[in-house]
């Protein structure tokens, strides 16, 4: 995987675009729109390039890996101190395979949760520490609130979860620092204000902090109502378990021997009144691990999108309720067998490729590299460098990531602007200022009947747009066309 060099997601463009175009222009907002997606995500390619690492598909499943296993770790040493190492290891083991095996897109690519949840994992992981030491450091206080401050800058969606675990350093702050609650209480809360105002006076300072409250957390707050069905929250919150075998892919592999597991454990503990005994266990660290639980399944139904990566919010919640499962069940229990599903499944897939003689990897690196660069790119570097600013409508932010050129409006893709909803004429509006401004070398109009969400170009095309395609005629002129894919050039 490390080293397939083409796009596994839409959304894996979208964020290298971005991180290239912090290169040039480092603030949020006057250059990039990272929509759902928190700045930190784009913030941390960046660093690598500035490192000289180029910005392309090598580096982000690089990175993907890594912000998949070090979640592990993490979440391997929080159960280490709540129950033996043994179950521990056991707990961890389907997640691990998951991670190894798992050949879905959607849960392999530089995905925008990735770092978000590195940082739920490393706050769980200090909640843990505090319930068994029944202590707090004023130090490890500060660390905790730095880290759940910048979980909103990396996941809007994840606000929730960090609210939940905020709350929870709270309710441990009362149990073992009560005679400093107000001190404690202070500095964790002091922290937080620190780095959120800190945040925000530099976007005031930068004259884009409207910018930020209006398209990250307004129109984020109203993604649903954009592109999803109109249904209630609580339809689709009882409607959820029928959500996730539908769209949840491979994920299912993972979460149905968790539910077996799961289903196990509350018939055989649940008339001897130890479920509720257990949610007690270690100050109630276990009752805040299911309402962590609940919260995630909000989230994801809050999106109204579902798109598979969403679940990866699960494992920190399925990981650690599985520890506490074997645990009570005892590890010699025979059911710990059920955590050998997840792994007998992709064996079973790995077999049915083979007898079917399909390739074990979906992802053929041979393939990638003689793939590096399309046409289209080819063709935008004959009329542009790499330095130039370049415009695509449409959703094909990987001609961004091919020629290394810097995205000349906010909005790297289009459906914001071009798509009817609330907001459209407030992302309009900010386009057609964007691209004034940036006055690119090289305008793609990419729209065709392949493209995501706007597929058809007859609707969809700049040309649908009078201000839009006033513009690109009078300071544009065509110079080629591949595949419907239109290529324009600055006078």
């Amino acid at each position: 995987m490390f080293l397939y060099n083409l796009p596994l997601n839409l959304d894996e463009s979208q964020m290298l675009a971005q991180g290239i175009t912090f290169s040039y222009d480092p603030l949020v907002y006057r250059s990039v729109d990272p929509t759902t997606s928190g700045p930190i995500n784009t913030y941390l390619l960046t660093l690598f390039g500035s490192f000289g690492f180029r910005l392309d598909f090598h580096l982000a499943h690089i990175l993907s890996w890594l912000l998949s296993v070090l979640p592990i770790l993490y979440l391997h040493k929080t159960l280490k101190l709540l129950i033996s190492n043994h179950i521990a290891q056991l707990a961890t083991l389907p997640v691990i395979v998951f991670f190894s095996f798992i050949q879905n897109a959607d849960l392999v690519h530089y995905y925008s949760e990735g770092i978000a949840i590195l940082f739920l994992c490393v706050c769980t992981y200090l909640l843990a520490r505090w319930t068994v030491k029944q202590t707090i450091s004023l130090s490890e206080l500060i660390v905790f609130g730095v880290f759940n401050s910048l979980i909103v800058l990396c996941k809007i969606q994840a606000l929730p979860l960090a609210f939940v675990l905020g709350v929870w350093s709270l309710v441990l702050i009362y149990f073992f620092q009560k005679a400093n609650w107000v001190k404690y209480v202070s500095t964790v809360s002091g922290v937080i204000i620190l780095v959120w105002g800190g945040w925000l006076c530099y976007m005031q300072a930068n004259g884009v902090l409207n910018d930020f409250i209006l398209y990250y957390i307004k129109a984020n707050a109203q993604f649903k109502i954009y592109f999803s069905e109109n249904t209630s929250f609580l339809h689709d919150f009882i409607r959820f378990p029928a959500t996730v075998r539908k769209v949840g892919m491979e994920f299912n592999y993972y979460i149905y021997p968790f539910i077996g597991l799961g289903l196990v454990f509350f018939v055989k503990t649940f008339p001897k009144q130890a479920f509720v005994k257990m949610l007690k266990q270690d100050h109630f660290f276990w009752l805040m691990v299911l309402g962590y639980f609940i919260a995630a399944v909000a989230v994801i139904v809050r999106t109204g999108s579902y798109y598979t990566h969403h679940f990866l919010f699960f494992i920190l919640p399925m990981c650690l309720l599985t520890g506490r499962f074997l645990h009570q069940l005892g590890h010699q229990s025979p059911w710990r067998w059920l955590l050998l599903l997840t792994q007998l499944v992709f064996i079973g897939n790995g077999i049915k490729y083979i007898r079917n003689g399909s390739p074990i990897n979906n992802y053929s690196t041979e393939f990638s590299n003689q793939n590096e660069m399309s046409a289209v790119g080819k063709a935008i570097l004959k009329y542009a460098s790499p330095k130039d600013y370049l415009v695509v409508w449409g959703w094909s932010c990987e001609y961004h990531v091919e020629t290394q050129m810097p995205q000349g409006v906010n909005e790297n893709h289009s459906p914001r602007t071009a798509i009817k909803h609330p907001l459209q004429a407030v992302y309009y509006q900010r386009y057609l200022r964007d691209i004034q401004r940036s006055k690119p070398k090289i305008f793609v109009d990419a729209v065709t009947n392949r493209t995501f969400w706007m597929n058809d170009p007859k609707r969809y095309g700049h040309q649908n747009y009078p201000e839009l395609a006033k513009f690109i005629t009078d300071y544009y002129a065509l110079k080629q066309e591949i595949d419907g894919i239109k290529i324009y050039v600055a006078h």
